[in-house]
This record gives C-alpha cells, sequence and structure tokens, in this order.
C-alpha cells in the first residue's frame, strides 16, 4: 500500500492509502491546512489539536450548507417540467396576442 506524508500546520503526518489515492488526500489536506493557517492567523497558535479540530467542523458545516443546497434529480425534473408548462403557457399567449 501506498505511504504519503500530509502536512498541516506545519508538521508531517504519514498515512496509508489505496492505490490511487494519493492526490486525492494531498488535495484534502491543503484544504484543511488552508483552513487551519486561516485559523492560525486570526486565533494564534492555540493548540493543534484544537486548530484541527475547529477547522474539521467549519469544514463540514460549510460541506453541509453545500449539500443542503442540492437538488435532487426528481426535484429537478419537477422544475423542469413547470418550466415546460410555463412555456407552452407563453408560447399560447404569444400566439394569442399575435392574432389580435
Amino acid at each position: 500500500m501506498p505511504q504519503v506524508t500530509l502536512t498541516v500546520n506545519h508538521t508531517p503526518y504519514q498515512f496509508t492509502c489505496s492505490e490511487g489515492e494519493q492526490e486525492r488526500l494531498h488535495q484534502l489536506s491543503r484544504l484543511i491546512d488552508a483552513k487551519v493557517t486561516q485559523l492560525a492567523a486570526g486565533l494564534g497558535q492555540v493548540g493543534e489539536a484544537k486548530l484541527l479540530l475547529m477547522a474539521s467542523i467549519i469544514l463540514l458545516d460549510e460541506l453541509n450548507d453545500t449539500s443542503s443546497a442540492r437538488v435532487s434529480k426528481g426535484e429537478l425534473l419537477g422544475h423542469l417540467g413547470d418550466m415546460d408548462t410555463l412555456a407552452r403557457e407563453i408560447e399560447h399567449i404569444a400566439a394569442r396576442l399575435e392574432t389580435a
């Protein structure tokens, strides 16, 4: 299994992962590091464990906000059906106006 070194808050961490997951882990650790760096800039070094916990909570909160904003496929298809109905009504009104 591949080994990767992920650096967060200037601290390297060794991880073992499945083949092909290395780049994804690096991407995710960069997101965490950016959030930790942002927090440390505002709060100072309040302890690595606390910074990591705060960064995790903030990132999960952001993810939750993004997830709740998503529309299901069924909802989207329902809205598209509504839009199709509205388009037909607009075409009908336009046709009546042309003959008026």
